[in-house]
């Protein structure tokens, strides 16, 4: 277990030999040996003696820690160095434009192949409307991918899928308030709804991939620039429709969020501050089941470019 999260609320993390022990209002909860442990990501929930803190650099364990929502807020890093070998590997497949290809038609492929799941999945609770044109349509361009001998191809198909797709997704809602897939300003609050909640889905990943010592800024479908965590927008690629698309789809039909959650500010659609808060709180509840998949997608990505191997991406 190279990663470890924990994020039992109001605990306290105390040093015992080369244990962490966890404790909560005086009582033990669990020990935990530090062997094979390389990041520990906490909570801010979560207190921690300075003897602990010690014990984890001594032994060259960084330390992350992110918000209750997912936010990453700060690292301590320890003085073991580490990574190198990864991001030579990163760099030397981003320089091969066959192997930056063959990444980025993984995850175009996995992407378009999740979205199309998650249609078929609820188009049957709504049979008012017919879907399989649309999925055809997926189908044929996604059959491009395997001759697709540039990055632009490659977009121009993730794009023309995407057009049908969030057709579907707009019949697929009870309420016919999203028309199109825009991003700021917002134009409704399901729009508004897919940001935020991509936004949190960023962070999830993003941790993930700073615990494997990743190099952010390089991504292989996204192209670098200053300042943008690309590989980040790579890896949530995969992610977008089963965990968030999917997901809002759930809170807006079974109307755990309704109109009174939401207001306009500036011309761009917001939560109130209620709706964020219940927003958040269902997040909390959903992510824990997750989080071991977006560190499982980290670590196949970190064997691929290391072992020279084929990226095997996320699939439903």
């Amino acid at each position: 277990m190279e990663t470890l999260y924990i994020s039992q609320e109001n605990c306290y993390i105390r040093m015992e030999g080369e244990h962490l022990n966890l404790t909560r209002r005086g009582e033990k909860i669990t020990s935990i040996p530090l062997v094979g442990i390389k990041t520990l990501i906490i909570f801010d929930s979560v207190n921690m003696s300075a003897q602990a803190l010690d014990l984890l650099l001594i032994n060259g364990i960084d330390v992350l820690y992110m918000s209750k929502w997912g936010k990453l807020k700060g690292r301590i890093l320890s003085v073991k160095g580490g990574g190198a070998v990864l991001k030579l590997a990163q760099h030397s497949a981003f320089l091969n434009a066959d192997r930056r290809m063959s990444i980025a038609k993984s995850i175009v492929t996995a992407k378009i192949h999740n979205q199309t799941e998650i249609v078929r999945r609820y188009q049957y609770n709504n049979t008012i409307h017919d879907y399989n044109e649309n999925l055809s349509e997926i189908k044929k361009f996604t059959e491009l991918l395997k001759t697709a001998d540039t990055m632009d191809t490659i977009m121009g198909v993730e794009g023309i899928s995407a057009k049908y797709y969030w057709d579907c997704f707009r019949r697929l809602l009870k309420n016919p308030i999203f028309s199109r897939r825009e991003y700021r300003p917002a134009p409704d609050y399901v729009n508004a709804l897919l940001n935020l909640g991509y936004s949190f889905l960023a962070n999830e990943v993003t941790t993930c991939l700073i615990a494997k010592n990743f190099d952010l800024e390089i991504g292989f479908l996204h192209s670098v620039h200053y300042g943008r965590n690309s590989l980040t927008l790579d890896i949530i690629e995969e992610f977008r429709a089963p965990f968030i698309d999917a997901w809002i789809l759930t809170l807006l039909n079974k109307n755990q969020l309704k109109d009174e959650h939401f207001h306009i500010m500036c011309g761009d659609w917001r939560l109130t501050d209620e709706g964020f808060h219940k927003f958040c709180k269902l997040f909390h509840e959903r992510v824990p089941t997750w989080r071991e998949k977006f560190r499982e997608q980290s670590h196949k990505l970190k064997t691929a470019l290391l072992k020279g191997e084929d990226y095997e991406p996320y699939l439903e």
